[in-house]
């Protein structure tokens, strides 16, 4: 292989000599305490010279917390409908996370602005701050620097109202927004339902039913009356039934058993049938004894004569002018227990005539309830309807206004609730320049040139080798 003048090698010849420098080259020692005094001074200097001549800067930090879960809520309207809202929780959802959203607002150029305003200070001199987010928790750790302790923690103050501000006007925008759609959309259900009410009222006052319950009514008192119908059907026939067996053990009707109670409770016709009953006693007894022109037989028969002309004349007052054969009469006398089957007879046909005039009523309004129910029919349903779509048209409103009004109190759906953990602190020692940092870094630069050096010093025949191929 040909050697590589230092003309053309890449390394120059005092590197070259320098790295090749063997025991008996004087010059190769020097040459490395050279460069570890210059390589030293430099690393050693810069620290100095940004520990002296770096201004002290102050860090304030505080901690926010975004406390939120999903709330829901719920409620029934009677006869109306049913009311709920709800919001899930921020976290539940994999794809946005609220703290990474509110650690882009806090360091948003409108924050930054609004806080720059606040303490005086021009944007680009505020300053923007740290955050950092801890992980499967829901703090943010923020911090602000500043010239000094106080310019620090007021920074970090006007940085937080700044962002609290923006919060609530944001929270205030999203509700005047859900509020103006919202309002749009209950003025189309108000609508309908001023419709449906009209609807309701002028079919109300242009028909006979005003209310599903007339209609209700009216078709549940046919039903009544039905079940009196059959209810007096039934005793009607059971008081005829007993009726025709009085008859029938009596031998008399019911009119003749009334008009035998009557002459019974008259004491002119009492006293006349008696003397009638003493008479005629009287007369067969002397009839049995003598001829009938014998005196005691005409004066007998005079006198049953006289009773039954009195009886007759009293017959005709209390009856008013019914004609009965008083033969018949006479012989619905008798004793209290068959006065007592009489009164019996008179009560039960007093009692069929009271239902068959119940029965003839409850017939005919029957007939006229179904009339006007079979005319109803139609209007009813029609009510029905117009009721019905009322009731939907109401619910739907009620809710939807209820659903808006709940919205509107929980304001916190799109932008949770941030709270102050930590408030801003007012720092007692400087973050910047950090003087243990700085010295330890150039103490650890400097080991690391000292140790390549002594690498290169050591490795010579190894660079020897790798300097020939050059």
């Amino acid at each position: 292989m040909s050697k590589v003048s230092g003309k053309d090698s890449l390394i120059p010849d005092g590197v070259r000599k320098l790295l090749l420098w063997t025991h008996g080259d004087e010059r190769r020692r020097p040459r490395y305490v050279y460069t570890i005094v210059i390589v030293l001074g430099l690393i050693w200097g810069m620290a100095t010279a940004y520990l002296g001549l770096t201004p002290p800067i102050y860090s304030s930090k505080w901690t926010l917390i975004l406390p939120g879960k999903g709330a829901s809520a719920n409620f029934n309207l009677v006869d109306i409908g049913q009311a709920s809202t709800g919001s899930a929780s921020p976290y539940s959802n994999s794809v946005t996370n609220p703290r990474a959203n509110y650690k882009e607002l806090i360091t948003s150029n409108t924050v930054l602005r609004m806080a720059a305003e606040k303490h005086g200070m021009a944007i680009h001199r505020f300053g923007a701050p740290r955050v950092k987010l801890v992980d499967q928790t829901s703090l943010m750790h923020l911090s602000i620097t500043g010239e000094s302790p106080e310019q620090a923690q007021s920074k970090a103050v006007a940085l937080h109202e700044a962002f609290s501000e923006l919060l609530d006007r944001l929270r205030r925008d999203e509700l005047e927004q859900q509020e103006m759609g919202g309002n749009s959309i209950l003025i189309g259900f108000q609508r309908k339902l001023r419709e449906a009410s009209g609807n309701l009222l002028k079919y109300q006052s242009d028909s006979n039913i005003v209310s599903m319950e007339q209609f209700n009514q009216l078709v549940l008192t046919v039903e009544q009356l039905r079940r009196e119908m059959i209810q007096t059907r039934a005793e009607l026939e059971d008081v005829q039934g007993r009726s025709k067996q009085l008859v029938s053990n009596l031998g008399v009707t019911p009119q003749q058993a009334s008009d035998a109670l009557i002459l019974q409770n008259d004491k002119l016709f009492t006293t006349a049938l008696r003397e009638y009953t003493d008479a005629r006693q009287r007369l067969n007894t002397n009839a049995s004894k003598w001829d009938r022109n014998h005196p005691e037989v005409r004066k007998e028969h005079a006198r049953e004569s006289a009773a039954k002309q009195a009886m007759n004349k009293r017959v005709k007052i209390l009856l008013k002018g019914r004609n009965g054969e008083l033969i018949d009469l006479l012989s619905l006398a008798g004793d209290n227990t068959r006065n007592a089957l009489l009164q019996e007879l008179i009560a039960m046909d007093a009692k069929y005539n009271g239902l068959q005039k119940r029965r003839d009523k409850i017939s005919v309004l029957i007939a006229e309830m179904e009339h006007e129910r079979s005319s109803l029919t139609r209007p009813a349903a029609m009510l029905d309807d117009l009721k019905r779509n009322h009731q939907v048209a109401e619910a739907v409103f009620i809710s939807a206004l209820a659903r808006t009004d709940i919205a509107k109190s929980d304001i916190y759906v799109s932008f949770p609730l941030v709270q102050l953990l930590d408030e801003p602190l007012l720092p007692t020692k400087v973050s910047s320049p950090n003087k243990m940092l700085t010295i330890t870094g150039a103490f650890v630069a400097s080991i690391f040139t000292v140790t390549g050096l002594v690498l290169m010093w050591i490795r010579r025949p190894f660079l020897r080798r790798i300097l020939k191929s050059e």
